[in-house]
């Protein structure tokens, strides 16, 4: 990834589910954009669940798999469901070598992890 196409992370809702869309890698210098999209959501969408889409993740390093863990225990201790997109690839690659692929809660498309909750 270059400096010219950083992380982008956009938000929206869709019924009870707060979706966070990630395009470009997450690593230790861009984890925290993510971090913040993941904030914003626990905050401001009372009991929706949160679904972080990585099916435009280039690239998932150990700073955004300690992300998703981290933010699967507070969704969890809040009563709240958080589901992660990912259709193959390096991002599922690095979650199951991992053994997050044990932890989270994986779907291949939205349709999957709206039809989830």
């Amino acid at each position: 990834m270059s400096t010219s196409d950083p992380l982008t992370v956009e938000s929206s809702v869709h019924g009870n589910a707060v979706v966070l869309s990630a395009r470009g890698e997450i690593d230790m210098g861009t984890a925290p954009i993510l971090r913040h999209q993941l904030e914003d959501a626990l905050v401001g969408a009372g009991k929706a669940a949160v679904l972080v889409d990585l099916t435009e993740v280039d690239f998932l390093a150990s700073a955004g798999l300690a992300l998703l863990a981290e933010y699967h225990t507070r969704c969890r201790e809040q009563g709240r469901a958080l589901r992660v997109l990912t259709d193959g690839g390096p991002v599922l690659r690095a979650i199951r070598i991992s053994a997050l692929d044990q932890v989270l809660d994986l779907h291949p498309s939205l349709a999957a992890a709206l039809a989830a909750g």
